[in-house]
């Protein structure tokens, strides 16, 4: 939070202090990258193709129909859990949200109070994916989720733009 800087000065005979304006901010492009997140985001994809690599060894062709029904079974084990990991970081994201809508002022109120609902609506749409198999069935989840990110997305213009 950038304070005004008082500085002495004369306004008639009498000595007063006036603020002074705060230089205004270079606003930076959201996309601009710092050299430690390009080193942290090249780390991180060579992760990613490690383990790529190393599920490529684990998952390749079984040798037996009871090794491709273990596999199956651990494949929907990580499946379902995932999601329910997933939901409740949204819904962590969606409390972050209504904290921040308690202790904002009025006008600045709808905008933590959307992504509030937003996040945790996201959240509840994964544990209904777990019970139906998929995101994109039935029909009306597809909606759901992309009236979600839909709703993220104008968020986070509206956001950055005000």
């Amino acid at each position: 939070m950038l304070l005004p800087n008082f500085s002495p000065c004369y306004n008639g005979d009498v000595r007063s202090p006036i603020p002074e304006m705060p230089k205004k901010l270079h606003s930076q492009s959201p996309w601009t990258i710092t050299k430690a997140a390009k080193v942290r985001l090249t780390v991180f994809l060579l992760l990613l193709i490690a383990f790529g690599v190393w599920s490529g060894f684990v998952f390749s062709e079984p040798m037996t129909p009871e090794q491709a029904t273990d596999r199956s079974k651990f494949l929907e084990t990580v499946y379902s859990q995932g999601n329910y990991i997933e939901a409740g970081i949204w819904g962590i994201f969606s409390l972050g949200f209504a904290i921040r809508f308690f202790r904002r002022p009025p006008a600045e109120k709808q905008h933590a109070f959307v992504a509030a609902i937003t996040f945790l609506l996201f959240g509840i749409s994964d544990i209904v994916e777990v019970h139906t198999g998929g995101w994109w069935r039935p029909w009306w989840l597809l909606l759901w989720k992309s009236a979600c990110i839909l709703s993220m997305i104008i968020l986070l213009f509206t956001y950055r733009f005000k």
